[in-house]
């Protein structure tokens, strides 16, 4: 549903003069100009205090805005100072390892602790030749010997023996020469025929 307003429109001719205005409308025209100015003055002074509120708010944005500066300063400190203390233990370690580095390097220069460590190492290895002949030793213990092996070889007879006769050798298969001569022979007068032609 659409409301439509009338508007109308004045057409009569403009004001003479400011007082034929007045009597027309009255004091209402002038009133207003009045309160116009009353208005501006109350927004200005309400502008004033706007601006106070508006300060107000800023100084509140600004210190918070501080305090989260300051706890954001005091977690870089902590942070600075554990930092610093993990510097001095590092450096106290690695100072500890180039220092047994060191010692490690004159141990190993010391001509001394050579011959202890020779001498050590002599008293392993006969430790360990004294241990192994017992091993072996204990091995032998160890085992039964059921016989041994000429023993054996008395005991078990020859093939011989077992069957009562002289083992036969077995004779070789000769070849005739007289087919290889032959065959030797043949190929030599073949070769003879054709290297000299006949008449």
């Amino acid at each position: 549903m659409v409301i439509m307003e009338r508007t109308e429109i004045d057409t009569r001719a403009p004001f003479k003069s400011v007082k034929e205005a007045v009597m027309l409308f009255g004091e209402k025209v002038l009133v207003g100009e009045i309160y116009a100015n009353k208005l501006k003055e109350i927004q200005v002074e309400g502008s004033g205090q706007t601006r106070g509120g508006a300060m107000a708010a800023e100084l509140e944005e600004t210190k918070q805005s501080l305090e989260g500066a300051r706890e954001e300063a005091s977690m870089l400190v902590q942070r600075i100072t554990s930092l610093k203390k993990e510097l001095e233990q590092t450096k106290k370690e690695l100072e500890d390892t180039k220092a047994r580095e060191k010692r490690l390097l004159q141990r190993r220069d010391d001509p001394e602790i050579e011959d202890l460590k020779f001498i050590a190492n002599a008293t392993n290895v006969e430790i360990k030749t004294q241990s192994d002949e017992e091993i072996a030793e204990f091995q032998k213990r160890r085992y039964v010997k059921f016989a041994s092996p000429h023993a054996l070889a008395q005991v078990i007879p020859n093939k011989g023996e077992l069957l009562g006769r002289a083992p036969s050798v077995k004779k070789t298969k000769r070849r005739p020469l007289m087919p290889l001569i032959g065959w030797l022979f043949s190929k030599k007068k073949g070769s003879h025929q054709i290297d000299s032609p006949r008449p």
